[in-house]
């Protein structure tokens, strides 16, 4: 396989950008920027996060057992880069943005257009990431608008 075709051809996959928030009960919170985010189920629903190895939000999922997808408006490009930024080089990424804890005491975004909490069922280490399976156990709905998308980003991950 040609190395530089193969990174191409998965560039063409459709992405959408979320920021991916938890919280454990000790106060330990994390966030991220998530593209590799989908629903795998309608009955029950659930849906399907893959997190790098080595990102502080991981051990505050396992610890928390839970996670919420907040769904970022089509323009929010500096939204979604500012939580793509490592923890250990920012800090609290949450700090100086409104949020709230949802039902299961995940943040959520006050800028997100909504978000689905959900409580981890399963985990599958996946090569350089984890991928959690989550039922969604609350959904929210802030206002209407166009999802951000990897493309109008110009963020290049994949591949």
């Amino acid at each position: 396989m040609d190395n530089a075709t193969a990174k191409k051809a998965l560039r063409m996959f459709t992405y959408g950008m979320y920021i991916v928030t938890t919280a454990s009960e000790g106060g330990e919170v994390g966030a991220f920027t998530a593209d590799w985010v989908t629903q795998v189920s309608f009955e029950p629903r659930m849906v399907a996060v893959s997190v790098e190895q080595d990102a502080y939000s991981l051990g505050v999922m396992r610890k928390s057992g839970v996670f919420a997808v907040n769904i970022l408006e089509s323009g929010q490009r500096e939204l979604a880069g500012q939580f793509g930024r490592a923890t250990a080089k920012v800090g609290n990424k949450l700090e100086g943005y409104g949020h709230s804890a949802g039902s299961t005491g995940s943040p959520l975004l006050g800028e997100a257009l909504g978000a689905v909490e959900c409580r981890i069922v399963m985990e599958y280490p996946t090569g350089d990431h984890v991928l959690f399976t989550g039922e969604v156990v609350d959904a929210h709905v802030s206002r209407e608008g166009d999802p951000l998308t990897m493309k109008e980003t110009g963020f290049r991950y994949s591949g």
